[in-house]
């Protein structure tokens, strides 16, 4: 009994596998192609496809393995529902294998990904499995319900959604550098499981830049749009991140960065913005290009380095200083601003060039040596070179008066100078003369008291000595 259940339980599964081995089929493509209008149903088929896989009608894979190699040219393979076109995946596993490196090192062999790829079309999937690829969605509807999605590492994106309608739930998507990206879109999720991915998702939208011209409220062409990171320029995308969720889960808000930048040659414009953004957003600036604002203000005129005041005249060969303001109001920011001296209305004595940027005013100086003799028109000038269209070149000045000495006016100052001299020599000569005069005087003086005292002392010698003679005459008469 025992031996002929074993037989019978072989028998029965013998004629299970041959009844479903008769109705399975196995297929193998170069490139398998839909065309459109076509619709075609694989059920319980294995199919080897070397190539591509292109859909302009609707195929219908059912209890299928699907086996994608890397194509003949040795491109990334696609399953491609072009325009119009649809693809149904139910119960049905998409992989790749295997294959020789040709490298020369024996028994090495190669996994080559593949993308699903649609484009304005329509994909459902029901409990299939996925692996290996990538899915990439670019318009269209798309609705999927319990799938295995997983990229074992080798691939960035698991799903890939460019304004697309989106549907999916029950979905596991596992190994990828980043699960989901969003853009353009909101995708109705629900129940989606991520496992091993450095970014879970991203919801991203689209970002229209719109420069006009103040004067004209014309379009500006030419812009490029620059997104940021902080102080590192991550890109020149047209699109900018809502929020992020990471690996562990959890909701980043961002703030998107940009600064419009357009190439002028003589100069350029960068502009930045900063702001959330939470949908398709068409941002519309207004840049002030209008040159002729740009004004020279506050000339001031130095003469080694002291302002020259009101009627003062500059030495010959002086360092004479032009210093002015420019006021630049504009969104132009210029690389050489250039500022040429003006004597009488003649330029070729000096020119400075400054870097102006926009929406500032700086001080410049232009420098020169007072070659120049007698009075003068002082000033400088700048032409504003714009590429612009329809727009001409515009010139600026500002002048002030000066006046250089001239020979004459250096002889009648060293006479002057000269006079000036033998003044206060004469005065000098006079006061010394004075002072010798009044010592003079006070030394006779001094003398004349020496003289008077002197006499007056001998005099009272002689005096006592009279008196002494007297008394030692009647000293000796009473001796006798």
């Amino acid at each position: 009994m025992r031996i002929f259940g074993v037989v019978a339980a072989f028998f029965f599964f013998t004629i299970v596998f041959l009844t479903l081995n008769a109705s399975s089929e196995v297929h193998h493509f170069d490139n398998l192609t839909v065309a459109e209008e076509e619709v075609r149903i694989f059920t319980d088929d294995q199919i080897w496809l070397q190539g591509d896989i292109l859909i302009d009608g609707e195929v219908t894979f059912e209890n299928c393995s699907l086996n994608v190699n890397r194509t003949l040219d040795l491109t990334t393979s696609e399953i491609r529902i072009k325009p119009g076109g649809q693809l149904n995946l139910y119960n049905t596993t998409i992989s790749t294998m295997e294959f020789d490196s040709n490298s020369g090192v024996e028994n090495e062999s190669i996994i080559s990904p593949y993308t699903l790829v649609l484009n304005e079309s329509s994909l459902s999937i029901y409990n299939s499995n996925i692996y290996y690829g990538m899915i990439w969605l670019v318009g269209g509807d798309v609705e999927i319900t319990g799938l295995v999605l997983d990229g074992f590492n080798m691939v960035n994106y698991g799903i890939f959604s460019e304004d697309t309608n989106l549907k999916a739930s029950s979905v596991s998507i596992r190994n990828y550098t980043q699960g989901l990206r969003s853009i353009g879109a909101t995708p109705d999720l629900e129940s989606i499981f991520y496992y091993n991915c450095s970014t879970q998702m991203t919801q991203e939208w689209w970002i229209t830049f719109s420069p006009f011209d103040n004067s004209t409220g014309l379009p500006i062409s030419g812009f490029e749009v620059r997104q940021w990171e902080g102080e590192r320029m991550i890109g020149t995308w047209n699109w900018a991140k809502e929020y992020e969720i990471d690996s562990f889960g959890q909701k980043i808000e961002h703030t998107a960065k940009f600064t419009f930048y357009l190439n002028l040659y003589f100069g350029y414009i960068d502009v930045p913005w900063e702001g959330r953004i939470f949908d398709n957003t068409d941002i519309i600036q207004n840049f002030n290009l209008n040159h002729t604002h740009i004004s020279l203000d506050s000339p001031v005129i130095f003469v080694d380095d002291e302002v020259l005041g009101a009627g003062e005249k500059a030495p010959k060969w002086s360092n004479v200083n032009f210093s002015v303001i420019i006021t630049n109001p504009t969104d132009i920011n210029f690389y050489n601003f250039n500022l040429n001296l003006l004597i009488n209305g003649n330029s070729g004595y000096s020119t400075t060039v400054v870097s102006l940027d926009s929406n500032i005013s700086q001080r410049a100086n232009v420098s020169w040596k007072a070659s120049v003799e007698g009075p003068m028109s002082f000033g400088v000038q700048a032409d504003i070179f714009d590429d612009l269209p329809n727009v001409s070149n515009h010139k600026i000045t500002v002048y002030r008066f000066l006046q250089v000495e001239t020979d004459d006016d250096a002889n009648v100052k060293s006479s002057g100078s000269w006079t000036a001299l033998l003044a206060i020599f004469t005065l000098m000569s006079l006061c010394s003369y004075i002072i010798y005069t009044g010592m003079e005087e006070e030394v006779i003086t001094s003398d004349s008291e020496d003289i008077s005292t002197s006499e007056k002392s001998v005099s009272e010698d002689e005096d006592l000595r009279e008196m002494a003679i007297s008394e030692e005459i009647e000293d000796e008469k009473d001796l006798e």
